[in-house]
């Protein structure tokens, strides 16, 4: 059974640095099992409108 996540709660961004953790812990917990492929896409996709804005670059790509 699998439990809707707070986002928000989970996964906070708030700028570069936390966008790049929280990228790292996506993947993570994707690689655990412990989230599913959608709720890493949308961290992802977060994560790169912060790094974005931000006007950084990163080698990680939103699939």
């Amino acid at each position: 059974m699998h439990i809707s996540l707070d986002m928000e709660l989970i996964f906070p961004i708030r700028d570069e640095p936390s966008a790049q953790l929280m990228s790292l812990k996506a993947e993570c917990l994707l690689s655990a099992g412990l989230i599913s492929k959608s709720e890493e896409r949308a961290v992802l996709g977060k994560a790169a409108k912060a790094l974005t804005a931000s006007n950084c670059t990163t080698s990680r790509q939103v699939p």
